[in-house]
């Protein structure tokens, strides 16, 4: 398996040479290694929620990881990881670990694909090359290093349009909670 993934990560490279991956993690701890139960509503494990932002203007790149940090001690929950217990009991354990930062220079594009910054695709086929998505596979199989959240931030470099692409599992909660822990990591 890992070397299955050293090959993704080199085929990526290959096809965006200007590819960074970070991982963010709490500013300061809070999760503290507590468990939450999950009750079977909760368990939707193969759903996640994906969304991309379109943002005319420069980002501050530093500044985004710092406030996502900020963010993740205040969310312990997104900071943790999916478990299933005794093959019996689902909890997501709070274990402050790091969420995936990508960071990508595109020289392809001059500017944003889409006639508009609202897009409706259901099948996300048209704003994949903008997520890196949550590995539901991995989740399901109990994988204990598939993080529940995922950032994508993509440049065109051409116009200076950035795009941010999150992938959020729907074991955190609906979308309403994902705008609500975005809300906090813009504050």
């Amino acid at each position: 398996e890992s070397t299955l993934r050293d090959i993704e990560i080199h085929i990526h490279i290959h096809k965006y040479k200007n590819m960074v991956t970070s991982f963010i993690s709490p500013s300061s701890p809070s999760g503290y290694d507590r468990r939450l139960e999950l009750a079977g509503v909760d368990l939707w494990i193969n759903g996640q929620i994906s969304h991309v932002f379109i943002y005319p203007s420069d980002l501050n790149i530093d500044r985004m990881k710092k406030a996502l940090s900020d963010a993740l001690s205040l969310w312990p929950l997104v900071a943790g990881r999916f478990l299933l217990l005794d093959n019996d009991h689902y909890v997501i354990e709070m274990s402050d670990n790091p969420i995936p930062f990508t960071f990508i220079e595109n020289t392809d594009l001059s500017k944003w694909p889409h006639s508009s910054n609202v897009v409706l695709d259901m099948n996300q086929i048209s704003l994949k090359p903008f997520l890196d998505e949550i590995d539901v596979t991995k989740l399901m199989g109990g994988s204990k290093d598939e993080p529940l959240f995922r950032l994508k931030l993509t440049r065109i470099v051409q116009n200076n349009e950035w795009i941010m692409g999150i992938s959020w599992s729907h074991i955190l909660g609906d979308a309403a909670a994902c705008l609500h822990f975005l809300n906090s990591v813009s504050q």
